[in-house]
C-alpha cells in the first residue's frame, strides 16, 4: 500500500522571513541607484574625466525600473520563492559589470562591491544558487581581462584609455614596458585574492547559516515540546483535582452500597434489590477505574510499576478489553514469540486499545483490524492496521497533537495518540503514522528494547 509520511506545510514564520529577507534586497538596491548616481555626479563636478552618461544612466534607468516591478509583484505573493532572490543577485551582478565596464573596468577601486553581492546571496539563497552566483560573478570579473576590446573605460586628460586596454588583454603583447606587466600582474593579481575571497565567503557563511537553521529547528522542537509539557501539566492538575473531588464521595457510596448488600441479605430481601446493590457498587468501581484513566490520560500512570510481562499474554489481554463483536475483528500476529518485556503494562495497554478503537471508528462496515507484534531495528513495534477511511495529510500533520480530534463532539477527547506518542517517547521510541484516504491507516507504537527488555 502507497503511503504518505506527515508533511508540514510552509509555515507563517518562513513567510514572513522571506518577504522581509526580499524586501531588505530591494531597499539596498534603491540605496545602490542612489549611491551610484552621487558618485556619477561627483566625478563629472569635481574630476576632469569624461563618463559614457548615456549608457551609465540607462544602465541605471534599468535597474529602477526593474526595482518597482519587483516591488509590485511582490505585494501578490504570500511566499517569496527562492529563484526570484537568486534572479534579482544574478541582475545586481549583470548590470554591476556593466556599469564597471564603462568607468574603468579592473582599475576601477569599486570592483569590492562585488563581495557585497556574493555574501547577500550566501546569507538568501540556497547553496546551489550561492555557489552559481559565486562562479558567475568570477567570470564576470575575469571578463574584463578576457574581453576588453567591447569595453568603453575611462577617457581622462592623462590619455591612458589605450594603456588601460593593453595592461587588461589576455595575451599581453611583448611589446608592453616591464612596468606595464608589474600593473597587469596587480590587476589580475586582485582578480585572484578575488575569486578565493569569494569561496571563503560562500562556504563559511553557508556552514554558518546551517548550523543557524538546525539551531533554529532544535528551539521550535524545544518549544513545541515544552508547550506539550504545560498541556501534559495542565491535564495533570485537573486529573489530580477531579481524583481529590470524587474520591469522598465515591468511598462513601461504596462504603454504604456494601452496607446495602450485607443487609439486604441478611434480612432474605428480593433477588431485584440485591442486584441493584451489586450494581451501584460495581459502578463505583468503574468510576474509581475512569478516575484512573483520566489521571493516566495527563500521563502520569499513578505510580504504576513496571512489571515483567509476556508479550503474548499482553497482546491477549488487549484482545480481551473489546467485546466479543468486535474481539472477533482483531487479527493478531506475534512475530517475538514469547518475548518478556518490563513496562507499566496497564498504561500502555491502554494507549494500544485507544489506538485499536480508533481503527474500530474509522471502519463502517466488518473489516479487520490487524495488531501486529514485531522487533524491528532495536525496537518492539506494537502496529495496528485498519482498511478504513484514512487521513487526509493536514489531518495526518496535526494527529499526535493534543485535544486535535476529528471525531463528533462526545466521542473523543483527541488525546489517543497524543498519549501513545507521549508514552512511547518515554520508552526510547515514538509513534509512525502512515495513512492513504479511503485506504486505511497504519499506526506503528516503537518501545527501545534496550528499556523494556527486562533483564
Amino acid at each position: 500500500m502507497t503511503s504518505n509520511t506527515q508533511t508540514i506545510s510552509v509555515s507563517e514564520t518562513e513567510r514572513a522571513t522571506s518577504r522581509i529577507a526580499f524586501s531588505w534586497l530591494l531597499y539596498l538596491r534603491w540605496g545602490a541607484l542612489a549611491c551610484q548616481i552621487i558618485l556619477i555626479l561627483a566625478v563629472y563636478l569635481f574630476f576632469d574625466t569624461k563618463l559614457p552618461f548615456f549608457i551609465l544612466f540607462a544602465i541605471i534607468a534599468f535597474a529602477a525600473a526593474s526595482n518597482i516591478f519587483f516591488h509590485v509583484w511582490t505585494r501578490k505573493k504570500l511566499i517569496i520563492p527562492g529563484w526570484l532572490t537568486a534572479l534579482v543577485m544574478f541582475l545586481d551582478v549583470s548590470l554591476l559589470t556593466l556599469l564597471l565596464s564603462q568607468t574603468g573596468g579592473p582599475m576601477n577601486p569599486f570592483t569590492f562591491l562585488y563581495l557585497i553581492h556574493i555574501a547577500l546571496g550566501a546569507i538568501l539563497t540556497p547553496t546551489r544558487w550561492s555557489w552559481s552566483l559565486t562562479f558567475f560573478t568570477i567570470f564576470c570579473y575575469a571578463s574584463f581581462f578576457y574581453f576588453p576590446d567591447i569595453m568603453v573605460f575611462l577617457d581622462s586628460s592623462l590619455g591612458v584609455t589605450h594603456e588601460i586596454q593593453e595592461l587588461c588583454h589576455y595575451s599581453f603583447p611583448s611589446s608592453v614596458p616591464m612596468q606595464s606587466d608589474e600593473l597587469t600582474m596587480h590587476l589580475q593579481g586582485m582578480w585572484v585574492a578575488f575569486s578565493i575571497t569569494a569561496f571563503f565567503i560562500v562556504f563559511f557563511v553557508g556552514k554558518i547559516q546551517k548550523a543557524l537553521d538546525k539551531h533554529q529547528e532544535t528551539l521550535a522542537i524545544l518549544k513545541d515540546e515544552r508547550l506539550k509539557t504545560e498541556k501534559l501539566a495542565a491535564l495533570a492538575t485537573f486529573s489530580a483535582g477531579a481524583a481529590h473531588e470524587f474520591s469522598t464521595p465515591l468511598s462513601t457510596i461504596a462504603v454504604a452500597s456494601g452496607e446495602m448488600i450485607r443487609a439486604l441479605k441478611k434480612n432474605g430481601a428480593s433477588q431485584e434489590l440485591t442486584e441493584d446493590a451489586q450494581l451501584i457498587r460495581e459502578q463505583v468501581n468503574r468510576c474509581k477505574d475512569i478516575l484512573y484513566q483520566l489521571a493516566a490520560d495527563a500521563g502520569e500512570p499513578l505510580g504504576e510499576l513496571s512489571e515483567e510481562r509476556n508479550i503474548k499474554d499482553f497482546l491477549a489481554e488487549i484482545e480481551h478489553t473489546f467485546p466479543s463483536g468486535y474481539r472477533d475483528r482483531i487479527e493478531t500476529t506475534n512475530e517475538v514469540g514469547d518475548l518478556f518485556v518490563r513496562f507499566p503494562h496497564r498504561t500502555i495497554k491502554r494507549a494500544i486499545k485507544g489506538i485499536v478503537k480508533n481503527g474500530f471508528d474509522a471502519t463502517q462496515d466488518d473489516s479487520p483490524i490487524f495488531l501486529r507484534c514485531k522487533t524491528e531495528h532495536g525496537f518492539l513495534v506494537i502496529e495496528v492496521e485498519d482498511k478504513g477511511a484514512g487521513m487526509h495529510k493536514d489531518t495526518l500533520a496535526r494527529a499526535t497533537e493534543p485535544f486535535f480530534t476529528t471525531k463528533d463532539p462526545g466521542k473523543g477527547l483527541g488525546l489517543g495518540l497524543f498519549l501513545a506518542k507521549s508514552i512511547a517517547e518515554r520508552f526510547g521510541g515514538g509513534v509512525t503514522i502512515h495513512s492513504v484516504p479511503a485506504q486505511g491507516t497504519i499506526v506503528g507504537v516503537r518501545f527501545s528494547l534496550s528499556h523494556i527488555t527486562a533483564e
